[in-house]
């Protein structure tokens, strides 16, 4: 069966952020917070995002990259599992760069299960 596959403007975070599409949209989904370290200031215009629009593949993305990156890897899981349960969408890292959201969620996915096992 063949997916429709829609392009958004995003801000990927796998583990680190993937990077920004330049002008205007730099901050869109907390990117700057995240890049700075503020992970409470993303966390909470990601959930802000989210409230409006709960399947929003962006938001879900870098919310689970905060989640990863303050030790909250179960609900950083739970969150890429929701983004490869919505449409695959080409997400627009920078004015050249795509890659969809389902590929993102895996690498995340991935690096997660990396962090636990050498974490044991």
């Amino acid at each position: 069966m063949l997916q429709a596959l829609k392009v958004v403007m995003a801000v990927a975070a796998v583990a680190a952020p993937l990077g920004a599409v330049a002008g205007q949209d730099r901050n869109r989904f907390g990117h700057d917070a995240i890049e700075a370290g503020r992970y409470d200031e993303a966390e909470a215009m990601l959930r802000a995002d989210l409230a409006i629009n709960p399947d929003m593949p962006e938001a879900l993305i870098n919310l689970a990259a905060i989640y990863a990156r303050t030790n909250r890897g179960d609900a950083a899981q739970a969150l890429y599992a929701r983004v490869l349960a919505t449409d695959n969408v080409s997400m627009l890292l920078t004015p050249t760069t795509a890659l969809d959201s389902h590929a993102i969620a895996q690498r995340g996915m991935r690096k997660l299960e990396t962090a636990r096992m050498a974490a044991r």
